[in-house]
């Protein structure tokens, strides 16, 4: 299995995470892919870091106040998913960017007129989930 797989299957199960659990930290994630089925290997925060920072359907919803180990404060940015846009679990996959699709999704994507993004389109739509929703 390459890396590049394990990365689509890793931002995947992170939009899921966020879906179920809400905003979260980066080691909050981290430690949710932990038991996730389906992610073999975790990578590090940093790496799930820029892992959504990619991803369009995460964005930074706030920071929190976390104490690190020699009592320093600091702050670490919240990722949350897009709500305004993913209402339930079936628009995940209506909001996938082409990149994490899998290739029965890709063979199904579409050009959104509107904002010219490759999505699949909700049933009798010709305009990307994201484009009806905002």
């Amino acid at each position: 299995m390459s890396a590049n797989n394990n990365n689509k299957r890793v931002r995947r199960a992170i939009v899921e995470i966020l879906l179920e659990h809400g905003p979260a930290t980066r080691e909050e994630v981290a430690e949710y892919l932990q038991t996730y089925k389906g992610v073999k290997n975790v990578p590090s925060p940093n790496s799930i870091s820029a892992l959504m920072s990619k991803n369009p359907q995460v964005v930074i919803v706030g920071r929190q106040k976390v104490e690190m180990t020699i009592g320093i404060n600091t702050h670490h940015m919240l990722f949350d998913i897009d709500r305004t846009v993913i209402k339930d679990k079936g628009d995940l996959i209506l909001t996938r960017p082409i990149s994490v699709m899998t290739p029965k999704e890709r063979k199904s994507a579409k050009q959104c007129p509107s904002c010219g993004r490759t999505r699949i389109m909700p049933e009798q739509s010709d305009e990307c989930l994201s484009c009806i929703r905002q």
